[in-house]
């Protein structure tokens, strides 16, 4: 297996990697949710893989005398078990001479859907539309490691023996006997977590490898935002009935911006959302909707943003009016 691929992976897993090479990896991920219930024959990997390994060669410069394997690249670096939403691969990592494999767990709610899962410790796990979770093979062996993009609640078996940890982009979160909801979208500038009952640790990972700690207790109907884009957070109080109010169908937006809410209906309604021009409008919007048609939640925001939409084969097009700045 070449070096790069498998470096890329486990600095995907350390949360090391850029929002480039986040975004490839996990559209990497993404391509199975239309593969499943279907096992990839081994005469047909090259060709599912050839996208990803041009995405890769334009990321990852190849020098002129190193050999890509052809189109079979990740049959070296991954075997895939697509059945039920479940994908299965191998990350080989060198320990001195000898190779041991790590497997992982991949489970996916598409856009649209939502799903619960049982973990093998006894954890329950509900996942929100367009997220997924990642479980390592040696889940429960000596900790209880989980990697996390999206939604998700989590309701934990506690074992103080083997802490309970989810990874997300560069935040570290660990149960303390609890239950609690994580929300980090990759295109959102926030990841938040909300604690039900008991408590939370957040720390973050830093450039040099050792993490910061922001909140080492998090209780009941509190929570921590991080903002991504400068690097800060804040820690605040929430309502018990916000923190699970997407698991009981209500579409909610908390200081969010137009395309935020944008990329919350194409997850939420498995619709396409597209922009016919920009805007300057940087407002931020609290709204929201309770099981509701897209229609109807379409016709609320229009009237609070003053945007203009339509409909076409599925595919919701909005016009945006910009905003003139005010002469002081």
């Amino acid at each position: 297996m070449d070096s790069r691929i498998k470096e890329l992976f486990e600095r995907y897993q350390a949360g090391k990697t850029s929002k480039e090479e986040n975004k490839l990896v996990e559209d990497w991920f993404a391509r199975f949710d239309n593969k499943q219930q279907e096992i990839l024959a081994r005469n047909e990997k090259g060709d599912r893989f050839s996208g990803l390994d041009q995405d890769m060669l334009r990321l990852v410069p190849v020098h002129k005398n190193k050999s890509w394997l052809g189109n079979h690249w990740m049959q070296a670096a991954a075997v895939v078990l697509v059945a039920s939403g479940l994908i299965l691969f191998q990350v080989l990592k060198k320990t001195g001479s000898s190779q041991s494999a790590v497997s992982y767990t991949l489970i996916t709610a598409p856009n649209g859907i939502k799903k619960d899962v049982l973990l093998p410790d006894g954890t329950s796990v509900s996942l929100n539309s367009g997220s997924g979770i990642r479980v390592p093979s040696d889940f429960g062996k000596k900790d209880r490691q989980l990697f996390l993009t999206g939604e998700a609640f989590f309701n934990v078996k506690h074992d103080p023996a083997k802490p309970f940890t989810i990874h997300s982009g560069k935040l570290l979160i660990q149960d303390i006997g609890t239950t609690f909801n994580v929300k980090a979208y990759p295109d959102e500038r926030q990841i938040r977590v909300a604690v039900e009952s008991g408590e939370v640790r957040v720390e973050k990972t830093m450039d040099n490898g050792k993490t910061e700690t922001f909140a080492g207790s998090i209780i009941h109907n509190q929570q921590l935002i991080y903002n991504r884009d400068n690097d800060s957070h804040i820690l605040n109080r929430i309502r018990t009935d916000d923190i699970t109010a997407w698991k009981r169908n209500q579409l909610r937006f908390d200081n969010a911006s137009v395309p935020e809410i944008a990329h919350a209906l194409e997850r939420w309604y498995n619709v396409t959302v597209k922009f016919n021009n920009k805007t300057t409008d940087n407002r931020l919007y609290t709204v929201s909707f309770n099981n509701e048609p897209a229609a109807d939640v379409l016709k609320v925001l229009s009237s609070l943003t003053e945007m203009k939409y339509e409909i076409d084969n599925g595919v919701i097009y909005i016009n945006l009016k910009h905003k003139k700045r005010s002469m002081n």
